[in-house]
């Protein structure tokens, strides 16, 4: 009697335990149990890992100390921004004018961000006073820039000496210096002029301009007015941080203060704006991408060139693309790396998943470009995420969690804090944008794969996100699988990867499933997409289509094609055509619905045939039919 009461307290007390959890709460206590432990109850939802640091943090994060003032400047929302030869363009005017403006809005933040670490100054400066995005909202409000102690100003206005600066101004304290542009007769003068104003602690002055500045005492220390991004190269290497780099098109100001910031090098691709036809920097971006530490971030995109030309550069030296655009990143990722949190991704429990359904076919959705960061910030909260037919799809969603954990914490805590219940996180691409088979080639590929993979595992095993994209040339090769074996080899919780490839559609895979073997000896599935929804204009492809035309094709498919994943593009557009089978009208100019709407309009034409499942328990059903006894075998040692 004695034993049997001790057993009902004991399984009173697991059933307590297990019922106690709270699956649902993205943000936990950071319990792990990470491994097999046959002495105690292994339960599936707590296989993840503590925040720590384990090396695997790689964005640059020089503000440690938040200034207790701000200054609020007009710059980037300025129409003409990027303009090189604006009608009427005048620094002097509140607001400015131009390209030639924005560039002095840029450096004076970013000198002033430099002095800002050296504790040289307390007043931090913000751009832009009419930003509206919701990330730059709470990224301002956290290191309070709403409090009473800001002002709006323009950034001309804080140059000129008879402004009164609320701490003395940077300018005082640097000297009142400037670095000389011509953006309009040089354009890599813009580029040059970034790199030298860290070098000299400067403002970037343009030629139109420089009248003013020399009225008001400013000296010029260095002319880059004729220069070009290779002497920039040859006469800055030196003074560089080599842990990340900045693409910085010709005649663009986006990024500048990130570079003069950090201290960073930024290079352009075409010598002239948009174009390759005035030439391009190759073999200088070659040199300076083998310069770089292992692994870095190459910040920022290259118009005017199809992506694979600085995005394989990059991919081949073994760093990371991150395509972003924003400003204020400083600010964004202030002290990130004490800012982390345990915040879980909300994941499938296996055990729940009724895998008795053989007579079904199984199709999954999930939404492209999520390596894009800077679209994280700016647009895919409020355009996608929280499209009312997520669940009814159980969208799935590529995030580009390890880059905007340590870029923008309050963004990836909104994003992860926001999932919906029946969707899939799935780290895209894993540390940035590359390909997987050509990653590193230009070095020694197995230990920058390695590296790599140990601090994407770090990220996602952090966090609770069991699915990992991958995307290369082609995703079927021996150099494709000998990437995921590295991911798989680092990360034990990996539950399985989707591969797309780059071209000439993300759907040439055709749905083939590849298998890598963990250390636990447990088979991970690598799933290629099987078709695309992409609004092509006039025609489908083979694999790329209207919604109803990727139906049709799902519905014709063999009882072999039992498990399908479908991206969806997230720049496509359609109109909603109801019921009709026509598989090009959705393709009609003027339609809005993009995303999970998109995807809902698939699946409302699918037979019964098919379940619509989400991408974490496609995998499991994968991994359940075709490797039934390993599959069986790891359920068991979790519950």
């Amino acid at each position: 009697m004695a034993k049997l009461y001790i057993y009902i307290i004991f399984l009173l007390t697991f059933v307590s335990i297990a019922c106690d959890r709270n699956y649902d709460s993205p943000l936990d206590n950071g319990k792990v149990n990470a491994g097999v432990n046959e002495e105690s109850p292994n339960f599936y939802m707590d296989l993840y890992d503590p925040i720590s640091d384990e090396g695997q943090y790689w964005h640059p994060d020089m503000i440690k100390n938040l200034p207790d003032k701000h200054y609020e400047l007009y710059a980037t929302s300025l129409p003409n921004k990027n303009e090189v030869d604006v009608p009427g363009g005048d620094i002097t005017a509140i607001g400015g004018a131009g390209l030639q403006y924005h560039l002095l809005c840029q450096s004076l933040t970013g000198i002033n961000n430099l002095a800002i670490a050296d504790n040289k100054v307390s007043t931090g400066m913000w751009m832009d006073a009419a930003n509206s995005l919701s990330s730059y909202k709470d990224a301002r409000s956290y290191v309070n820039m709403a409090s009473a102690d800001w002002v709006v100003w323009a950034g001309n206005m804080l140059t000129n000496p008879d402004f009164a600066s609320l701490d003395g101004g940077v300018m005082n304290v640097l000297g009142k210096n400037y670095v000389l542009t011509d953006v309009k007769n040089n354009p890599e003068s813009s580029v040059v002029a970034v790199v030298a104003s860290h070098v000299y602690k400067s403002i970037i002055v343009d030629v139109r301009d420089e009248k003013f500045f020399i009225d008001n005492g400013y000296k010029k220390v260095y002319d880059a007015s004729q220069k070009t991004t290779l002497d920039s190269w040859k006469e800055f290497k030196q003074y560089c941080n080599n842990n990340a780099l900045v693409i910085m098109p010709a005649q663009t100001g986006e990024l500048a203060d990130f570079v003069i910031s950090n201290k960073l090098f930024a290079v352009n691709l075409n010598k002239e704006f948009n174009t390759s036809t005035g030439g391009q920097n190759v073999e200088l971006l070659k040199e300076v991408l083998a310069w770089l530490s292992p692994n870095s971030l190459v910040y920022g995109w290259e118009p005017g060139v199809g992506e694979d030309e600085f995005v394989n550069l990059v991919s081949k030296s073994g760093n990371m693309v991150v395509a972003i655009a924003e400003y204020n990143l400083p600010y964004f990722a202030y002290d990130y790396k004490s800012r982390q949190k345990s915040i879980l991704a909300k994941v499938i429990n296996p055990h729940d998943i009724d895998y008795s359904k053989t007579d079904k076919k199984f199709v999954s959705y999930y939404l492209s470009d999520g390596p894009h960061a800077g679209w994280m910030m700016n647009g895919f909260v409020e355009n996608y995420y929280t499209d009312p037919n997520i669940d009814k799809v159980k969208m799935s969603f590529g995030i580009t969690a390890s880059n905007i954990s340590q870029i923008a914490p309050l963004q990836f805590e909104k994003i992860m804090n926001l999932q919906k219940r029946n969707t899939t996180l799935i780290e895209s691409f894993g540390g940035g944008y590359y390909y997987s088979d050509d990653f590193g080639i230009d070095g020694d590929r197995k230990i920058l794969l390695n590296s790599l993979a140990q601090k994407v595992a770090a990220h996602m095993r952090q966090h609770r996100i069991k699915v990992l994209e991958q995307i290369a040339h082609d995703p079927k090769s021996e150099e494709a699988k000998e990437a995921y074996q590295a991911f798989v080899n680092a990360n034990n919780q990996l539950e399985g990867i989707i591969a797309i490839q780059y071209a000439p559609s993300y759907a040439e895979g055709n749905g083939d499933i590849l298998w890598v073997t963990n250390k636990d000896g447990f088979d991970i599935p690598v799933i290629t997409v099987r078709y695309s929804i992409w609004n092509m204009g006039s025609y489908n492809t083979e694999r790329d289509g209207t919604p109803a035309y990727i139906a049709n094709k799902l519905n014709a498919e063999s009882e072999d094609a039992k498990f399908s994943a479908v991206i969806v593009h997230a720049w496509s557009t359609f109109k909603d055509i109801g019921e009709s089978s026509d598989e090009i009208a959705e393709n009609e100019e003027g339609g809005e619905i993009r995303g999970a709407s998109a995807a809902e309009m698939c699946a409302r034409r699918l037979n019964d045939d098919y379940e619509v499942v989400n991408i974490q328990e496609l995998i499991w059903r994968v991994r359940m039919h075709y490797r039934p006894e390993q599959t069986k075998k790891y359920l068991e040692l979790y519950y």
